[in-house]
């Protein structure tokens, strides 16, 4: 730096007319006034005796001639970073000069400015300090201005141009300053593109650009450096790079940070030996698990995460001693001790991670291989896990399914015989033993036992056919009739079946299935005397029916003959000879009505009782008869019935029984499950009243439907119903002067309609009316 005129003035002589605060010659202070560095002069007292346009323009107008001096003494409007003021008393009092002193001046408006002072003592004619005559110049170009900075700057532009990594430096706004050629081949980026144009963020493009975890941006905040972190960098045209970070600051010297700068390790080749490494630790079928000697998990691979059911992100850092358990804790300490001493050991043992599960009976059991070496100083186990308890359990099941299938052999009520290819007996169940007489220990393993009941003709005769395509498929044998000949010589017809056993192609053997037709033979013959029975029975149903058309048709023409023996009986007198005759003829005659009647009364019964009722009382008194029996236990009993419904005069004992066969009929149409609604009304139009008992069954097929009033229809197995109950209904429905009709939607569902008039008609016998009120027990009807 030039300072000719702070050396002029540096002599041990003041210039002529130096005197006061006027201590420059007039000629001089052009020459300051336009010098390109701050320049200020200071009397004895501190204030200022001159100053330049730079420094005007630096202290922003504010300092003035008589002004104290800034840099002298500390002021409220201008604050000078430095320890302390000496060095103007020894400039003042003692004539010292000081030579690129840095300081920190902040001003009003918040600037904050590094500079270098340079102090001159300006003398008296008398040779006494009179001042101080002060250039202040900026930092940044003062020390570059040096040779030996230039020549240091010049050798780190050359280091960091010529750097391997790519780096970039950057101000304190994070606007990139600098960037060496790997960076410019990284991104992408020209330095004329980016440099005092652009932030680092717009070039890089990681996870955390332009957010408050940038990593340079923390770096200069904490004044701390940040080495050895990983992140994705997108290149101009958007490829991911991996690379390993490091930033730092950079300061001036008054330890103040002007910017920052980042460097960057490409490991493209590191992440893709690690995706390698992790592909083969991922797609093995073993849980692997690296730990330091602290028993700190270090590494952990998806299968791991499994077995020990936590997240694998959750593992890294955990204790081997929580994950595993304490044997495994204990194992590995006890093989880490060994590596301590210079022997490096390897084990293996299987241990239950947890207890077995509550409801399904199994634990999870582990086969452990455990190994322990030193990488460097560090000592590391790893620890590899594979999951038994499939395996274990598969036996488990394997040994239950082997069992079953012996239990389910030996239990089956068919004979089984299964045969090597050779043909020695290798299974002889409980029910070939039943069937035949031998016990198992007989027929194993003895060929000659075998064939006394299964001869060698019919064998041999059995596996040709098996073994051709003519008699069905390859290797089996459709159901067949033989004879077998039981161990007491019994004859013993059986419903013969056989395969052929192949393993891989080859014939191993051979298996026989055969089940006993005696039981179905003699079952077979009952069936025939039952259906000749029912044939008769059926016979014997057709001749009531045939009974009581006969009777009907026969009653009239008795009915005739009755009158003209009577009419021919009035024309005789006592003494006539042919009446004995015609009294004969009238008393057979009454013989013959008293027979038809009698049959009447067999297909139809009459009116025992009439009596005025009310309905809505014999309804509730069937529904609480049998709302207790089992059958009704998980059905919905519902009554809708009018209580202004007028009384009838009928036989409530028999409309007891008509209600009792409706519900258990529905009961039983739904399976003892079910809704049964029950509903009565007036019927205006028929002066009478109209009852209704409705079930949510399967219903009544439309093609039967004509059919369920008829005698001894019945749609249920024999020994389950007779066919007589409807037609029973029937039979007193119509008794009662009443109709009943049946009803069955598609959806499912059956409704028994029955009309009854308020007055039965009297049929048959002429009884009086009992007048009963509502609610008296009818119980002894039935």
């Amino acid at each position: 730096m030039n300072h000719g005129p702070a050396d002029t003035l540096a002599g041990p002589h003041t210039p002529e007319g130096l005197t006061d605060r006027n201590i420059l010659p007039e000629w001089f202070s052009p020459l300051l006034m336009n010098f390109p560095d701050p320049v200020l002069i200071t009397d004895q007292d501190r204030r200022v005796a001159f100053i330049n346009r730079q420094a005007e323009k630096l202290f922003g107008g504010t300092l003035h001639l008589g002004d104290a001096c800034p840099i002298c003494t500390p002021v409220s409007r201008v604050e000078i970073r430095w320890e302390d003021y000496n060095w103007v008393e020894r400039c003042l009092q003692n004539g010292e000069s000081l030579s690129r002193a840095p300081i920190g001046l902040r001003l009003p408006d918040g600037r904050e400015i590094p500079l270098t002072v340079t102090a001159t003592p300006v003398h008296s004619s008398g040779g006494q300090p009179a001042g101080c005559f002060i250039v202040l110049r900026d930092l940044h170009a003062d020390l570059l201005a040096h040779p030996a900075a230039q020549l240091q700057t010049a050798t780190l532009s050359s280091i960091l141009e010529y750097f391997p990594t790519p780096f970039f430096t950057v101000n304190p706004d994070l606007v990139i300053t600098y960037i060496n050629e790997p960076l410019e081949k990284l991104t992408g980026y020209r330095r004329e593109e980016v440099v005092g144009r652009m932030k680092c963020g717009s070039i890089l493009n990681t996870s955390l650009c332009n957010t408050d975890g940038c990593v340079l941006k923390l770096s200069m905040e904490r004044k701390m450096p940040v080495s050895g972190l990983r992140q994705v960098v997108r290149d101009r045209q958007g490829r991911e790079i991996p690379v390993m970070v490091s930033a730092s600051i950079i300061t001036d010297p008054m330890g103040r940070v002007i910017g920052g700068f980042e460097a960057f390790r490409d490991i493209t080749a590191l992440v893709e030996a690690e995706k390698k490494v992790l592909m083969v630790t991922e797609l093995t079928k073993e849980g692997i698990l690296m730990v330091d000697e602290k028993q700190q998990i270090l590494f952990a691979n998806c299968k791991a995460a499994e077995l020990v059911r936590r997240p694998k992100n959750k593992l890294i850092g955990d204790k081997l001693g929580k994950v595993l358990g304490p044997l495994h804790k204990k194992i590995a300490r006890q093989l880490t001790s060994m590596v301590d001493k210079h022997i490096r050991q390897e084990t293996q043992f299987c241990s239950s991670l947890d207890e077995p599960d509550k409801l399904s009976g199994r634990g999870r059991i582990l086969e452990t291989s455990m190994a322990v070496s030193q990488v460097g100083k560090n000592i590391l186990t790893y620890i590899y896990l594979r999951d038994l308890s499939d395996s274990i359990q598969t036996k488990r099941e394997l040994h239950k399914t082997n069992k079953f299938l012996h239990d389910l052999i030996q239990c089956s009520v068919d004979g089984i015989v299964v045969l090597d290819h050779r043909g020695n007996p290798l299974i002889f169940n409980e029910g070939a033993e039943r069937i035949l007489g031998y016990q198992a220990v007989e027929v194993v393993g003895h060929p000659e036992v075998l064939h006394q009941f299964y001869p060698k003709e019919l064998a041999s005769e059995i596996m040709r056919r098996m073994r051709s395509d003519n008699f069905g498929p390859p290797d089996k044998l459709k159901t067949t009739r033989i004879i077998f000949r039981a161990k007491d010589g019994e004859e013993v017809p059986v419903n013969f079946s056989a395969s052929i056993i192949r393993e891989q192609g080859h014939e191993v053997g051979s298996v026989g299935i055969f089940s006993d037709l005696r039981e179905s033979l003699r079952i077979r013959q009952e069936l025939e005397k039952t259906q000749a029975q029912l044939m008769q029975a059926e016979k014997i149903a057709s001749l009531g029916r045939l009974a009581a058309g006969v009777a009907h048709e026969i009653n009239n023409p008795l009915a005739g003959i009755l009158i003209y023996a009577e009419l021919l009986l009035r024309q005789m007198t006592e003494q006539t000879p042919e009446r004995p005759n015609v009294e004969e003829i009238i008393n057979q005659t009454l013989r013959c009505q008293k027979i038809v009647t009698r049959l009447l009364e067999f297909s139809r019964q009459s009116l025992e009782e009439r009596t005025l009722f009310d309905p809505n009382s014999v309804i509730s008194r069937c529904v609480d008869l049998v709302k207790h029996q089992a059958l009704f236990h998980n059905i919905e009993i519902i009554q809708q019935l009018d209580p202004n419904l007028p009384q009838i005069i009928g036989d409530p004992g028999q409309l007891h029984q008509v209600f009792t066969n409706l519900l258990l009929n529905a009961a039983d149409a739904m399976g003892g499950r079910g809704r049964i609604t029950i509903t009565s009304q007036p019927n205006s139009a028929e002066d009478g009243v109209i009852l209704t008992f409705t079930d949510t069954g399967s219903g009544i097929p439309a093609p039967i439907r004509d059919k369920i009033f008829d005698p001894f229809f019945t749609t249920k197995p024999p020994g389950k119903g007779t066919g007589l109950g409807l037609a029973i209904v029937y039979g007193i429905i119509q008794r009662h002067g009443g109709s009943i009709e049946v009803a069955s939607p598609p959806e499912g569902g059956t409704a028994f309609i029955m009309k009854l008039p308020l007055d039965a008609p009297a049929q048959i016998h002429s009884g009086s009316v009992n007048i009963s009120e509502p609610g008296e027990d009818y119980d002894h009807v039935l």
